[in-house]
């Protein structure tokens, strides 16, 4: 073969493998544009586009301001909610993504409580912007760092959830390194705006059909912690009563999942008056083995329909009475989470 010949396959091989799908391009849209300049692309605060704060801020000590966090269980199965002080100061969005860094401000807090952050270590936030409720989060390349498509999902649903506990926050688009992204590196595809109807804890196995989230205990943490399902039901026309009898019936097994309440208890009687759901269980609830624990789930369960915003509960028609002495005879609002428990 001619010198002239060798070269022009060469070149030939070099613009098929050029124009063809790279290593970054599986990864990244063709023709995005980059992030706008400094000048249009600066962190705003929840609510700073809207021109108010966000509505409903929770301050614990000095300096701090509580918020909702989403992390994994020990086992790396499930995404669970848990309440956590972080520093109150400018850019209070990007601090929430930090701390969902494997190997963040908050390791010490996971390490003691059994739970896991889901963001790969190394993950940087380069920049945030807030605006008419879509946020868009622009992370460092090392969020694609993943092991498997089973951890992309708890990543995307970790920090999804946890920035749309922000009232100004209802949607999420995530960038990598000044460009959009359509898909992890395990294949795992990114909505270009992905909100809180992604099924947090999916049953494996699930058909079409209605959907329900349930409120389960989540098994060996040396203090108790409740869990979302979200489990594929037949169609009903009663969509909160059928998640009442869901949550009596309990997890899947092996799920290192544990029911709540015994599965012989009944409904005995529910209804909605108003944004109140009122709900009468049978005698076998109170045998709950941490009947605090059950009343929280059943709170959280129902509270999970838009319509519902505290549930009434009794027992037999009698007032609940917790092993601490509290009765229960005010409805119970629904907690930013229920990790942890307090009444």
């Amino acid at each position: 073969m001619s010198l002239k010949k060798y070269l022009c396959g060469a070149l030939v091989l070099m613009l098929i493998f050029v124009s063809g799908c790279g290593v970054v391009d599986w990864v990244f849209p063709e023709d995005e544009e980059p992030l706008p300049g400094d000048e249009d692309y600066e962190f705003q605060e929840p609510g700073e586009e809207e021109g108010e704060p966000d509505d409903d801020p929770t301050f614990g000590e000095a300096g701090t301001r509580e918020v909702t966090l989403y992390f994994a269980d020990n086992l790396a199965r499930h995404i669970v909610s848990t309440t956590y002080s972080i520093p109150d100061r400018e850019g209070i969005g990007q601090e929430v993504v930090r701390h969902l860094v494997e190997g963040g401000p908050a390791q010490d807090f996971l390490t003691n409580s059994g739970l896991k952050a889901v963001l790969p270590a190394g993950t940087q936030v380069i920049g945030m912007n807030i605006k008419d409720g879509l946020c868009t989060v622009d992370l460092s390349r090392e969020f694609l760092n993943a092991a498997d498509d089973i951890h992309e999902q708890l990543m995307l649903d970790s920090l999804v959830y946890s920035l749309t506990e922000f009232s100004t926050i209802d949607k999420v688009v995530l960038w990598i390194e000044g460009r959009p992204i359509n898909e992890l590196t395990h294949g795992t595809p990114v909505d270009a705006e992905m909100t809180r109807s992604r099924s947090l804890n999916l049953e494996p196995g699930a058909g079409y059909g209605s959907q329900v989230t349930i409120y389960v205990q989540l098994d060996n943490l040396a203090q108790p912690m409740l869990v979302p399902v979200t489990r594929t039901i037949a169609p009903a026309t009663d969509l909160a009563g059928a998640a009442l009898n869901q949550l009596i019936q309990g997890p899947m097994a092996g799920m290192g999942l544990s029911g709540v309440m015994p599965v012989t208890t009944e409904v005995r009687d529910f209804s909605v008056e108003g944004s109140t759901a009122i709900v009468d269980f049978s005698r076998d609830m109170a045998e709950a083995d941490n009947l605090p624990l059950a009343v929280m789930a059943v709170v959280m369960t129902l509270t999970e329909f838009a319509n519902v915003d505290d549930v009434k509960i009794t027992i037999s028609g009698q007032t609940i009475e917790l092993p601490d002495g509290k009765l229960l005879s005010e409805p119970v609002m629904r907690p930013g989470s229920p990790n942890p428990l307090a009444f």
